[in-house]
């Protein structure tokens, strides 16, 4: 592995050019060089390369029957934290290769990208703080309230101009949100792409592309019924407590 080249290497698993980068090191400027030559050029230890490679690789999404049986407030927490693993690791990475591209096939696509993902980005945080702020939060204190964790205060300020139910209609209308980058690049394939970094870039947002189905799949299909349960009770438990006054 360590004599193989960095463009091989990368072929073969493109979890090496984010690690690589990582540490420093722009592959697409070695790929000419070998592990062995690029871990010697760059002071990097071998094996610790290696072994973040090898945690890269390990599952980072839970399946949605190991969560449905979990309480609301972990089904959020596991939800920001990949919302903050999308935020802070898997888009910026993305978003630095397309900055760094220079290569001169396909200059139309390379522009189309340039245009397209920042914009998507953009929409795409916006979207999540507006979930965290706005539906989490609101879960949060439905729960807490029905375990009897704190007042009726905070539910009522929402309870009457919240709907779960809206929510989760218009969620599933935008949930496609990769589809206008799934039609530029030709649904990531890239049998036909020489230039190592645009593969990269294919790779990284089919990558994303799942991870964000995966994910869309958790709040529709766990997250949004477990909630309106919890609306449910909620609703049942203010109009006892105010019938009982």
């Amino acid at each position: 592995m360590e004599n193989k080249s960095i463009e091989i290497l990368v072929n073969e698993n493109f979890v090496y050019a984010k690690v690589l980068d990582y540490f420093g090191v722009e592959y697409y400027k070695s790929k000419n060089k070998t592990l062995h030559q690029v871990c010697q050029d760059h002071k990097i230890d071998l094996s610790q390369l290696l072994d973040v490679i090898d945690r890269a690789q390990e599952r980072s999404t839970i399946d949605s029957s190991e969560l449905i049986n979990f309480p609301a407030r972990l089904i959020v927490g596991y939800l920001k934290h990949a919302h903050e693993l999308f935020i802070k690791d898997r888009l910026p990475f993305i978003l630095k290769q397309i900055n760094a591209l220079k290569t001169p096939t396909d200059q139309e696509l390379i522009e189309d990208l340039k245009m397209v993902l920042p914009m998507f980005v953009d929409d795409f945080i916006h979207h999540i703080y507006e979930e965290e702020d706005r539906l989490f939060s609101y879960i949060n204190d439905l729960e807490n309230f029905v375990l009897g964790k704190s007042s009726s205060a905070k539910v009522l300020a929402n309870i009457n101009s919240f709907s779960i139910q809206e929510f989760a209609l218009h969620h599933g209308d935008s949930d496609d949100e990769m589809k206008g980058i799934r039609g530029i690049t030709g649904e990531y394939h890239t049998e036909n792409i020489e230039d190592i970094q645009l593969k990269v870039i294919f790779k990284e947002l089919q990558a994303f592309d799942n991870e964000l189905t995966k994910h869309a799949h958790i709040e529709n299909n766990v997250l949004f019924p477990k909630a309106l349960m919890l609306e449910k009770q909620a609703k049942e438990k203010l109009t006892l407590t105010y019938s009982q006054n």
